[in-house]
Parts: structure tokens; C-alpha cells; sequence
């Protein structure tokens, strides 16, 4: 795991080493810079794998191309071997000279076809002087890039790495401002800045002669499943050697490693799986909280787990000062992140570090097995969305007076939620279970004059796009491809990434496997939710390898006591980071409706923490980036 940065089309060795130097935290153990003519890659190397061998910027064994990756191969071994059978030279022991050789051999769409991993790479091809970027399937790991007014492009793994120019635009992108609301994160291609881009996860970028070509080379979209698969035990005994590989691949490592462990069923199974394989104590690390988070603790049972496989078990009780960890939150993203999922992760990285290099974690067991709530919602929604209008709207009244609590599974807020949603099309629908303030609500937001901005440009919801694009699946599925090209990659694993990676931490993520999202791709609604039951596949290949109370575990999620610490720096934030005259100097807010937000939630009458803590969050990017 490394920090990546570079440019082409023009000769900067400074600027170069600035870029390079700005990424040392997600690379502590060396760096490197080459510098060839109109091209300069730079690299900060985080040492997990070849520790003698691996530095970067490498070289081809014949000279012409050269590499700059962040991120693992985790099937390199197995690509090695075919490229030494065919003949190529490989003169080190790790994954990244597997990339150069294998792109010499394969060509690049033939080399990302094979990969098994998760990367951000640079690679410059000094005989055809084209530079190419690739980003992984699902985005795991990221990728910023601009280009300059005289066609150079810059590019790194984060937007610090470009803001080290002058010439970067950093001005507020207004759409992207929308977006954000909405999903507390900007999609790609877009940044929060208006001269930086993303390229999209499963997408390649060629530059050469100054022309640039960007192309999406893998795509989750549903597909018919195999015809043998009809049952429950069968699909099971079709993903157990697919997510055994996947676990056994990631756990390839030359440093000390271990696994988060939350007490639920994803981070359990991958421990378990460790355990099989591993001939002493995996170690673990949970977070947990005081009396004030009852409602949200895990520790008890993830102690439960641990000790069933005899792991070497390591606990973090948090109590968090928001506005003490707002600066290095948003320091660690360079742009507004709204989910406060990303304060635990931050905090957890942090005290898994001192223990491990590398930790596996659950992410992507909800979006690939089917765990959310909301996708019951959708089997569901399709028989009720035909109910009377009066008596759904009866209902939503009688819980809009009911008030809302802000303890972990609060049935009253998933069914407003669920309610509020159900008379829209199926993506509309989807898209506002998703997003956390629908169009009308950021319109109320808006100072009259961005309000009058926005509404000349039309505006859809990326996770309705992302719903209605697949030609074929049933609802379960088209939601769970929008959350793979949307919520895991660009909250689950974009917040995973920034906050690991702040403190020189790799994360690996074996549910996100390539082949293995590829096959439950086709895994039809049944196979995955019932009103019973979730993860119905997941459960069904842990039966007996995990212990029963795991199995039978409800979904509880990354959650944490946010509405008491927030409730704590309220006078705080009311005083300075929300105060009406500090919205109004911005211009971009009405005082009076995020004072309104404040009300409702000060009364209980509405959970709105969320909301306020992603006003809080844009506030304080401002404050770090635009003045």
C-alpha cells in the first residue's frame, strides 16, 4: 500500500517532490521519483510485500515502461508463474514488477482482466510515450487527477498531492456541493474542487500527445445466474471455495497482520476463515463505548468470537471529542465526508497500526451477500406501493408525531424512511432510502441565489442512474449493483481507505474480490433477503463454522453514540462552525432552515444528526481549503 503521484506533458522535478512528499503518511518506509523527459512519477512505499525488492518507481526488465502502484495484487503469485513459463524476466519476488510484465505481454486490458487485487497505478510505455492510469474494479483504491491549461496532466492519490500546484482551480463545485447533501460524499468523475477530477472506479485514463481517453473496463452489472443454481445449498456450495481463495489471497503478507472484528456475521466469517488457514492467534480489534452507547455496543459478542477461535483479541473504548477530530478528519479526506462512520475508523486504524501493518476487514459482505434493511424494504415496497395513499399517508403522520430516538435500530426512523419513499418509481425510490436529503429538502437549504443556480441544471441522483442502467435483475439486484458502484465504493470504502491509510495502515476487503463479486452478481433476490432472513448465501456457508448467536445476529452496522456527542459540542458549534451569521457570510445556506434542522432535532421530533454533522464537516473544509 503506497501513495502514487506524477504528471506528463511537462518537466517539474520540484513540484514532482512536493506531490511525492505530500502523500508520506500513506508511505512511511520510502520513496522514490523518476523523471524521464514530460513524464515524472513519484512514490511513497508503505513495505508489505518484497521488502528488499519492491521500490518504486520500477522499471521493465528491458527499460521501456516504467510503474508507479498503490495497492496489492493478490493473485501475483499465480500471474508470476505464467509469465516466467511464457519467458518474460522478473528480477523481484513482489507484485509490482508482475504489472510492468504483465502489461508488456498481455497488453493492458488483457493485464487488468487477470488482476486480483486492489491498485491505483501509473504506467509510462517509453516506446509508444503513452501514459496510462487504471484504477481497480470497485474502487478500493483512489485516484485524482486535472489537467492544466496547457494540457498536463497531474495526478495522485489524493487531492493534496495536486493542490501543491498553483494552477489547480480550488473553487467550490457547485453540483458536486449538491451531491454531496444528498450522499455526504462527491460521486465521480467530479471532485468537490472544480479543477480536480476522480477517475471512476473499473476505469482506465490513456494520455498521450496531449489527448486524453477514459474508459470503464469492468462493470458489476447483474446477469443471469448459472442455470445449476436453483437452491440455496447450491449457490452456498458454488461461493465457499470462492470466498475460502478470496480470504486465503488477502492474507498474503510479509508483515505482521490481523482483522477487525465487530461480533457480526462479515467480520466473524472472514476471521474464522483466517483462523482455518493460520497456524497461530489472528489477531483482532474492536471498538466499543460507555454506558452512554449501550444500544451500540458489540464488544461482547466480538469477545465471544474471538475466543472461539482462540484469536489474540485487542478492545478500543471510544469517547469522542467531535471538534477535537474534525481538523485531521477532513485533512485525511481534502474533502467534505459526511459519514461520521469515518471518526471510528479513523480512531480504530489508528490503534490497529501500533499492532499490525495489515488488517482484513467486513466491507462489502452488505453490498455483495445483501444485508441492508433497505433491501427488504425493496421486496417489500413492491406489494405495498400499491396501498391506499390515505392510509400511507396516515401512517407517515402518525410517526411524524411519534418523534424520533437516536439509539442503534430505530424502527420508527427506518419506517419513515420507508414510507417516505415508497409512492416514487423504483430508482427514485432506491435513491432516497440511500441519500440523506432528498431534492426538495436541499432546495429548502439553499440560499435563495445558489437555489436559483442549481435549479437551471437538471439534476438526477447518481444511485437512481446507477439503478435503472443494468438491462436485466430484479430490484434486489439492480440495488445492490448501485451500491456497489456508489455507496461501498465511494462512502464504505473511500472513508475505509482515507482513514486506514492516515495512519499508514493497509485495509484489505476479501469480500470485494473481483471473481467473487462477479458470481453472486448473479444471485437473484431470493438467495440473498427474506423477511427472515439476510446474507441468506453467507449464512448458509458459515452454518457450523461459526457459532450459532453469530448466525442468528440481527444487523447492527459501524455505528457509534453520535447523537450524544453531538448533543455535547452543540453549544460549540451552535456558537462558531453553525452560527446564523457564519451561514449567511458563506452565502450558500439559509440561517433560519438550519436553524429550523436544529429544532427539530434539539425537541426529538427528528433524528437530523446526520444532516447537521454534514453541514458541520463542509464548514470546516471551507475553513481549511476555500479561504
Amino acid at each position: 500500500m503506497c501513495g502514487i503521484a506524477g504528471m506528463i506533458g511537462r518537466h517539474d522535478p520540484a513540484l514532482l517532490a512536493a506531490m511525492t512528499a505530500s502523500l508520506r503518511h500513506r508511505g512511511p518506509d520510502g520513496d522514490g521519483l523518476y523523471q524521464g523527459g514530460p513524464v515524472g512519477l513519484g512514490h511513497r512505499r508503505l513495505a508489505v510485500l518484497d521488502l528488499a525488492g519492491g521500490a518504486q518507481p520500477m522499471r521493465s526488465a528491458d527499460g521501456q515502461a516504467v510503474v508507479s502502484f498503490n495497492g496489492e495484487i493478490f493473485n501475483y503469485k499465480a500471474l508470476r508463474g505464467e509469465l516466467l513459463a511464457a519467458g518474460q524476466v522478473l528480477r523481484s519476488e513482489g507484485d509490482t514488477e508482475v504489472l510492468l510484465a504483465g502489461y508488456q505481454h498481455w497488453g493492458l486490458e488483457g493485464l487488468l482482466a487477470r488482476l486480483r487485487g486492489m491498485f491505483a497505478f501509473a504506467l509510462y510505455d517509453l516506446g509508444t510515450r503513452t501514459l496510462w492510469l487504471a484504477r481497480d474494479h470497485l474502487g478500493i483504491k483512489p485516484l485524482y487527477h486535472a489537467t492544466l491549461t496547457d494540457g498536463a496532466l497531474l495526478f495522485g492519490s489524493e487531492p493534496k498531492a495536486l493542490l501543491c500546484s498553483r494552477e489547480i482551480d480550488r473553487g467550490l463545485d457547485l453540483d458536486s456541493l449538491d451531491a454531496y447533501l444528498d450522499l455526504f460524499y462527491v460521486p465521480p468523475p467530479r471532485s468537490i474542487f472544480r479543477g480536480i477530477c476522480q477517475l471512476p472506479p473499473g476505469h482506465w485514463l490513456r494520455w498521450q500527445a496531449g489527448e486524453q481517453t477514459i474508459v470503464r473496463w469492468w462493470d458489476p452489472q447483474p446477469r443471469p445466474a448459472d442455470p445449476r443454481l436453483t437452491s440455496l445449498s447450491a449457490w452456498a456450495e458454488a461461493v465457499e471455495p470462492v470466498l475460502r481463495e478470496a480470504v486465503t489471497l488477502h492474507t498474503v503478507s510479509d508483515v505482521p497482520l490481523g482483522a477487525f472484528l465487530s461480533g457480526g456475521l462479515d467480520s466473524s466469517a472472514i476471521v474464522a476463515l483466517m483462523a482455518e488457514r493460520s497456524n497461530h492467534p489472528i489477531a483482532t480489534f474492536c471498538v466499543g463505548y460507555g454506558a452512554e452507547g449501550a444500544s451500540y455496543e458489540e464488544r461482547p459478542v466480538a469477545r465471544r468470537v474471538a475466543e472461539f477461535f482462540g484469536a489474540q483479541h485487542r478492545e478500543l473504548e471510544l469517547d469522542i471529542d467531535l471538534l477535537g477530530d474534525l481538523a485531521p478528519l477532513v485533512r485525511g479526506f481534502d474533502e467534505p465526508f459526511g459519514s461520521w462512520a469515518a471518526l471510528l475508523s479513523h480512531r480504530l486504524s489508528r490503534f490497529t497500526r501500533e499492532h499490525v501493518t495489515v488488517a482484513l476487514a467486513g466491507d462489502g459482505g452488505d453490498e455483495v451477500f445483501g444485508g441492508y434493511p433497505r433491501y427488504l424494504g425493496l421486496r417489500l415496497s413492491e406489494h405495498l406501493s400499491h396501498a391506499p395513499g390515505a392510509a400511507l399517508s396516515l401512517a407517515s403522520g402518525v410517526l411524524a408525531r411519534a418523534g424520533e430516538p437516536t439509539t442503534a435500530r430505530s424502527l420508527r426512523r427506518w419506517a419513515r424512511q420507508f414510507l417516505a419513499g415508497l409512492r416514487l418509481p423504483p430508482a427514485e425510490r432506491y435513491a432516497a432510502w440511500v441519500g440523506y436529503a432528498p431534492l426538495e429538502a436541499r432546495a429548502r437549504l439553499y440560499s435563495p441565489a445558489l437555489r436559483e443556480r442549481l435549479a437551471s441544471a437538471p439534476r438526477r441522483s447518481a444511485v437512481a442512474a446507477a439503478f435503472a442502467e443494468p438491462d436485466f435483475g430484479d430490484m434486489v439486484q439492480r440495488a445492490g449493483y448501485a451500491d456497489l458502484r456508489g455507496f461501498l465504493a465511494e462512502n464504505v470504502l473511500r472513508g475505509s481507505d482515507r482513514m486506514s491509510m492516515a495512519h499508514a495502515l493497509e485495509v484489505r476487503v476479501p469480500y470485494c474480490d473481483r471473481v467473487l463479486v462477479e458470481l453472486m452478481a448473479g444471485a437473484p433476490a431470493p438467495m440473498r433477503v427474506t423477511a427472515l432472513a439476510s446474507k441468506r448465501i453467507l449464512r448458509r456457508v458459515m452454518r457450523g463454522k461459526l457459532p450459532d448467536e453469530v448466525l442468528r445476529r440481527k444487523k447492527l452496522g459501524f455505528t457509534a453514540p453520535f447523537g450524544v456527542w453531538l448533543k455535547r459540542a452543540e453549544p460549540q458549534i451552535a456558537a462558531d462552525l453553525l452560527h446564523p451569521a457564519q451561514i449567511a457570510r458563506r452565502g450558500l445556506f439559509d440561517p433560519a432552515e438550519v436553524e429550523r434542522l436544529w429544532g427539530e432535532h434539539r425537541s426529538g421530533r427528528r433524528d437530523h444528526s446526520h444532516r447537521l454533522w454534514s453541514l458541520i464537516v463542509l464548514e470546516q473544509w471551507q475553513r481549511m481549503y476555500a479561504d
